[in-house]
């Protein structure tokens, strides 16, 4: 069961705001708040898939293993967002990838088949559901385009823009060789792709800070 605090954080996510109070209580009995330590794993790649989750704090790495033990980190999830919830679609209901702690975290984990359930008489939250995967099938799909049309100097360039904030500055929240995997690069073109672009004066890196000296510029050679 979980605590009202836990409960009203649910509720402001899109896959659960458009159930009555008597849904999210039937939700809320069979949820549980999970904390997992650096590196623990919070599910293993072909574990059959019961729940699914909303991150509270700290940071989820998803990542597919190679037959060779290769890791390819997939998507790194922040606060306030879900995930794995489209794995209750599949046909055989097994988790895609790993999911790893980066740092202590807090997690909701949510049953998918008390989820399923309160869906088959909502159709107001099939719908908001459907949204939410069609968001989710939208980014995967550019991403598949970035790592099939662009070079890796691109996928870095395109991420600092994303990612940064007021002044042009990007804090990195992740070690660089996860960041490294997030972009299909390799952890020393990371470092020299940074490197070269701060001796153009493009870029000014102090460890994980990073400030976007001449963002238009940067802006200029993604759309070359």
């Amino acid at each position: 069961m979980l605590s009202a605090e836990h409960q009203k954080i649910l509720q402001a996510n899109a896959l659960f705001s458009g159930f009555t109070e008597d849904e999210l209580a039937q939700i809320s009995r069979f949820s549980a708040f999970v904390e997992v330590e650096n590196q623990q794993r919070l599910f293993e790649q072909g574990q059959i898939a019961k729940d699914f989750f909303l991150l509270v704090s700290g940071k989820i790495k998803l990542a597919f293993l190679s037959a060779e033990g290769l890791e390819k980190v997939v998507d790194v999830i922040q606060p306030g967002h879900s995930f794995a919830e489209a794995v209750m679609f599949f046909r055989q209901r097994k988790y895609p990838l790993n999911a790893s702690a980066l740092g202590h975290s807090g997690v909701l984990r949510v049953n998918t088949g008390c989820y399923l359930k309160i869906l088959e008489s909502s159709t107001k939250s099939c719908f908001k559901i459907m949204g939410k995967l069609s968001q989710r099938l939208h980014w995967a799909t550019s991403e598949i385009n970035h790592l099939v049309l662009h070079d890796g100097k691109y996928r870095l360039i395109k991420f600092l823009l994303a990612n940064a904030k007021k002044s042009n500055n990007v804090d990195l929240s992740i070690a660089k060789n996860i960041l490294a995997s997030q972009l299909s690069i390799k952890p020393e073109t990371l470092s020299r792709t940074l490197n070269e672009l701060s001796k153009q004066g493009l870029i000014a890196v102090d460890s994980s800070h990073i400030v976007l000296l001449k963002p238009s510029e940067l802006e200029d050679i993604i759309i070359s």
